[in-house]
């Protein structure tokens, strides 16, 4: 019963996340995210062109955002995002983006199975919490079965150097995924988990480098 309902959250949380991040469409290139749901309200933050954000629609025309502190989430608690609002006529939903077709930009990770040599593992209990000091993404607390060596992204024919720091804490990805165009830019989102340590990575590229990494878990 437990597996089931795990498998049953995921599925769920899959599905509502799709509805769940976005991007802002302003012809400014930016939008204001107010501290209150008003035009009055304070503002706290501008949010950009390609940015990604989370956000929960309201029955009010002001739409509550959740918006990442570190703009490739590295190291980041339970405290890594703070919450604005911005006016729902500024709401793009990922869905609502093109798909890319195109072959001026290309995306893919170099995989290889998981190995426990020369890392330095975390448990609480006999639950993996850490590798190499680091929260790791794709676990409920089970040794990783893929990691990723390296990934492969090039726009306009150059290479776009993405450090190891990056993907060194996510893991069961594969290639399967999601590629978005957003003005000039190219956001690639996809699901991966080992059954019951879902999580959203999006990644952002634009003006031939990396602008942003965001995970979400449900």
């Amino acid at each position: 019963m437990k597996n089931f309902l795990i498998i049953i959250t995921i599925l769920f949380f899959s599905n509502l996340n799709y509805g769940q991040i976005a991007v802002i469409k302003d012809n400014d290139g930016f939008t204001n995210v107010r501290k209150l749901p008003n035009s009055d309200s304070e503002i706290i933050y501008k949010l950009k062109d390609s940015e990604i954000f989370g956000y929960q629609e309201t029955k009010s025309d002001w739409i509550t955002v959740y918006i990442s502190k570190n703009k490739y989430q590295l190291e980041c608690d339970e405290d890594y995002s703070f919450t604005g609002y911005i006016h729902k006529s500024r709401l793009c939903p990922i869905e609502n983006l093109d798909v890319y077709k195109g072959t001026e930009f290309s995306f893919n990770y170099e995989l290889k199975k998981f190995s426990l040599e020369n890392k330095i593992c975390d448990y609480d209990g006999k639950w993996l919490t850490k590798i190499n000091g680091r929260r790791i993404y794709g676990t409920d607390g089970n040794i990783p079965k893929t990691e990723v060596s390296g990934i492969n992204a090039t726009l306009n024919g150059k290479t776009i150097d993405i450090p190891n720091m990056l993907y060194e804490d996510i893991f069961e990805c594969d290639n399967k995924f999601t590629i978005n165009k957003n003005k000039d830019d190219y956001i690639v989102h996809q699901w991966n988990s080992d059954g019951a340590g879902a999580y959203l990575i999006v990644w952002v590229f634009g003006n031939e480098k990396l602008k942003q990494r965001l995970i979400l878990i449900p």
